[in-house]
C-alpha cells in the first residue's frame, strides 16, 4: 500500500530551527509532524480545466511541495496537493471536479504537515501518535539541549504515563537519543525529514559540515512486515548514549541474525505478545563485501558491467528463532562505497524493480551513506 510522502527540508521557506537547546526537536516535530509551516493567504484562486492557479506573493514553495489548501468555499479545492508551475508568486495544482472560478472563501496555503498528531503535551515534552498504520505513540523528552530523548509506546493516557515502552527502562534508561547538535547553543543545524502518517525518518546534521560526515539517521514508525495484520509492526531507532558516535546507530548492519543491533527496538514480536523486542537490522552482506556498516563498502562504483548503482533493502530479523520479520521502508543500502555526494538525487532505472522511484543520498558519521526514498512510493 502507497500513502503520501512528503519532504521536509531546513533549507525550506518557513522551516523551524534546531538548535543545541532545549525545545527545538518538539518545535521540528510540532511543525513537521502535526501543525505545519510556512503558513499565508492565498489572494487568488482560479481554475482552467483540472489546473488550479494559487496566488500568494512570496509563497516560497517549490516544484513538488506538498501544500495544504484550507478556507476555500467550494470544496474541490481544500486539501493537499503537489504543487508544479511554481513562480515566485504563484503556483499551479489538479483539482477534481468542476469548482467554480474564481474560488471564494478565506483562502489559505502552507507546506502540509505529515498527518501525526499530538494528543498530550507538557514543559519541553510531547506524546505524538501516528495518523495511520498501527497509530502507536512516540514520547519526545526535550528538556536537554544536544539531544532528546525517545520512548515509543503502545497507548499512552498523559505525557508521562503509557503502557508497554519500546524500549523499556532496563533495555535503555530513560530512552533512547535522538541528535540536536553537536554543541550546545543557538546555532541552527541542517536538517531533513521524509515522512507521511506512518513513518518519519529524521537526519541532523549536528555540526553543520557540508560533507554531513558527523550526521545521523533516527526513525519512528511502521515497516513492511511480513506478518498479515501486524498490529505491532512498529520501530524506533536512536542512539544509546548522548555521544555522536553513538548516534550514529543508523549505520550499523549486522553480519548475522542472531545479535540486535544497537539502538533498534520493535513494539512486539510477530507473535504479537510480549513486549519490547531488540531486533537486528541486515542487509546484502556478501555484495557489501562483508562490511557491517551502510554504504561502507561493496562492489565498484559504478558497476562495470553495466555502469549501474545497486540498493539493497533493509531487512528486520528477531533473533530468536530467528524469523525474518519485514523490511525497513523508505530507507536502502547502496551497495558501494559511498558513491554519491551528500545532497545528491536520482531515480530507479527503467526495467528494474526500483523504476519510478526518487531516491536521496545522505551521508552519516564517518565515509558511511544511505539512501533515502523520497518520491511517493514507499510500500508497507
Amino acid at each position: 500500500m502507497t500513502t503520501t510522502v512528503k519532504v521536509f527540508k531546513s533549507t525550506d521557506t518557513g522551516a523551524p530551527a534546531l538548535t543545541g537547546q532545549a525545545g527545538s526537536l518538539l518545535a521540528l516535530l510540532n511543525a513537521v509532524l502535526v501543525d505545519g509551516y510556512n503558513a499565508g493567504s492565498v489572494t487568488s484562486l482560479t481554475r482552467s480545466g483540472s489546473i488550479a492557479t494559487a496566488t500568494r506573493a512570496g509563497h516560497g514553495f517549490q516544484n513538488g511541495d506538498c501544500v495544504l489548501i484550507s478556507g476555500a468555499d467550494q470544496a474541490e479545492y481544500n486539501g493537499e496537493f503537489y504543487v508544479s508551475n511554481v513562480t515566485a508568486n504563484t503556483f499551479d495544482f489538479t483539482v477534481s471536479g468542476t469548482p467554480a472560478t474564481p474560488a471564494t472563501g478565506t483562502i489559505a496555503a502552507k507546506r502540509a504537515p505529515a498527518g501525526w498528531t499530538k494528543p498530550y503535551s507538557g514543559t519541553n515534552l510531547a506524546a505524538y501518535r501516528q495518523g495511520g498504520g498501527n497509530q502507536l505513540y512516540l514520547r519526545v523528552d526535550d528538556t536537554g539541549t544536544t539531544t532528546g530523548r525517545v520512548v515509543g509506546y503502545e497507548s499512552m493516557s498523559d505525557v508521562n504515563t503509557g503502557t508497554s515502552p519500546f524500549p523499556t527502562n532496563a533495555q535503555v534508561s530513560g530512552g533512547l537519543y535522538w541528535n540536536k547538535s553537536n554543541s550546545s547553543d543557538g546555532t541552527a543545524r541542517p536538517w531533513i525529514i521524509v515522512a507521511n502518517e506512518r513513518l518519519a525518518i529524521l537526519h541532523v546534521n549536528g555540526t553543520s559540515s557540508a560533507a554531513a560526515t558527523d550526521a545521523a539517521i533516527m526513525l519512528f514508525g511502521d515497516f513492511k512486515s511480513y506478518k498479515v495484520a501486524d498490529a505491532f509492526a512498529t520501530l524506533i531507532i536512536g542512539g544509546t548514549s548522548s555521544t555522536v558516535t553513538s548516534n550514529n546507530v543508523m549505520r550499523s548492519l549486522s553480519g548475522g541474525m542472531t545479535s540486535p543491533t544497537t539502538g533498534h527496538f520493535v513494539a512486539r514480536s510477530f507473535t504479537q505478545i510480549g513486549g519490547s523486542l531488540a531486533i537486528t537490522k541486515h542487509s546484502d552482506f556478501i555484495k557489501s563485501n562483508n562490511v557491517t556498516l551502510m554504504g561502507g563498502g561493496g562492489i565498484a562504483y559504478p558497476n562495470g558491467p553495466d555502469a549501474g548503482l545497486y540498493l539493497a533493502p533493509l531487512w528486520i530479523t528477531e533473533v530468536t528463532g530467528p524469523h525474518l520479520r519485514g523490511e525497513i521502508v523508505g530507507l536502502w543500502n547502496p551497495l558501494h562505497q559511498t558513491p554519491l555526494q551528500h545532497g545528491d538525487t536520482f531515480q530507479g532505472a527503467a526495467g528494474t524493480p526500483l523504476a519510478g522511484r526518487t531516491f536521496l543520498a545522505l551521508n552519516m558519521y564517518s565515509t558511511n551513506q544511505a539512501m533515502i526514498e523520497i518520491s511517493n512510493t514507499w510500500e508497507f
